[in-house]
């Protein structure tokens, strides 16, 4: 035991001072949440920014906006639709609203611009035509009738009160908390595969078995590096919690919170998740004899773990639905739907409960595989075993495989 102590310290150091690492682990999922902030905020802009527009004129042919009251700032009434495209095609407006005379009984109203209209210009006018609808209403009534509601959301399984437009900002967050979970596991597991390919093809496992058994250099690597994960997830985890306190200011970020349940559970799924995978990993490495050829098999796995992503929809409609509760017992799909569907609401305890245990003993069962697999080809040169000899040394007493020819007992020597 203190060996394997001895290789998971070796191989957390290691790789936590390896800039490829760094970069896989922090960097990647760096670059895309600030990618995802710029798009978001390139959007927002989009839909905001109402001065990119300039002037914006208007024509009243019902009369509703005759002797108009509380005529927004660079709004301009033009008496004809001819004045108004003519002030357009010189850029002395950048849009304008027609008012047809039926505006009453079909309530239809015109944009004509160059270009997109902003959200906000469109809601701008909106508010303009509404005052002076109801010109004889009192300025409260008024502003009622503008925004008629003003959502606070209450969420019964999980008591978050959150304000309408935190709304995008919960529905982002357990995308990157399963993002940076997945790319944590995943960069490990994918490190640990890559360790062992490279040990076994320069022949330095040959000299490392002389030392240390097969069983302690498997669980040395993988305890390492799976301590390394949770350093990884932590400081994920509080760089998220330090970004949402700094972000209350911000409307779609005010009132989104990491939930303590979710950290606790999201720290047990992701252990368990981890060894599920880092053993796998481990034993496609072990049969293998390339890294390119590892990463092929590997990448069936992988696939395996992001399947929710596929029923994405059903997750948001219908959460508690058969093929969401399926997806939370099937262990190699729990952790990332279990996430995703604590992030939106809840889960049942005892789909919760059951789903840990059935992923505890499935990853029990490959660990135990992936150890008699690890030792079986560990030192196997030269060639990859097929699946029936895979399980053949799964279910026999492990004993270490060699493409070594052995010798022949007696036989003749040259004279």
């Amino acid at each position: 035991m203190n060996k394997a102590l001895m290789i998971a310290r070796r191989e957390f150091v290691h790789n936590l001072t390896r800039g490829g690492f760094l970069f896989a682990a922090f960097g990647v999922p760096l670059i895309v949440v600030i990618l995802l902030f710029v798009v978001f905020a390139v959007i927002s802009d989009t839909q905001d920014n109402t001065e990119r527009i300039g002037a914006v004129g208007f024509v009243d042919q019902s009369g509703v906006l005759m002797d108009a009251v509380s005529v927004p700032q660079d709004f301009a009434a033009y008496q004809t639709v001819e004045a108004a495209r003519a002030a357009l095609d010189s850029d002395a407006i950048g849009a304008y609203f027609v008012v047809p005379a039926d505006y009453l009984e079909a309530g239809e109203v015109q944009i004509v611009s160059d270009g997109s209209v902003p959200q906000a210009l469109r809601d701008q006018f909106d508010a303009f035509l509404i005052a002076n609808l109801g010109r004889d209403l009192q300025p409260a009534q008024i502003d009622r009738l503008i925004e008629p509601i003003n959502n606070t959301i209450l969420t019964l399984d999980n008591g978050r009160r959150l304000e309408s437009e935190a709304v995008v900002g919960l529905f982002f967050a357990p995308f990157i908390f399963v993002f940076v979970f997945l790319i944590g596991s995943q960069t490990t597991s994918s490190y640990l595969m890559s360790s062992i390919v490279e040990e076994k093809s320069s022949r330095i496992m040959e000299i490392l078995v002389t030392t240390v058994t097969p069983i302690q250099l498997l669980f040395g690597k993988i305890l390492g590096l799976g301590a390394l994960g949770l350093v990884q997830l932590a400081v994920w985890v509080a760089g998220g919690l330090i970004a949402l306190n700094l972000g209350q200011g911000i409307p779609a970020l005010r009132g989104v919170t990491i939930p303590p349940d979710l950290i606790g559970v999201g720290l047990v799924y992701f252990m368990l998740g981890y060894f599920l995978l880092s053993s796998i990993f481990a034993g496609v490495g072990a049969v293998t004899n390339t890294e390119q050829e590892s990463r092929q098999i590997a990448g069936i796995f992988s696939l395996l773990f992001s399947i929710p992503f596929f029923f994405i929809v059903q997750l948001i409609t219908d959460p508690d639905g058969p093929l969401m509760t399926f997806l939370t017992l099937f262990p190699f799909t729990a952790p990332i739907t279990v996430m995703m569907r604590l992030g939106f609401g809840s889960v049942p305890t005892e789909q919760l409960i059951l789903s840990i245990v059935i992923l505890l003993l499935t990853t029990l069962v490959v660990v135990w595989a992936s150890a008699r697999v690890f030792r079986w080809a560990l030192l196997l040169y030269g060639k990859r075993p097929n699946l029936m000899q895979i399980l053949s040394a799964i279910r026999r007493a492990p004993t270490m495989a060699t493409t070594a020819s052995a010798p022949v007992e007696n036989a003749p020597t040259k004279g």
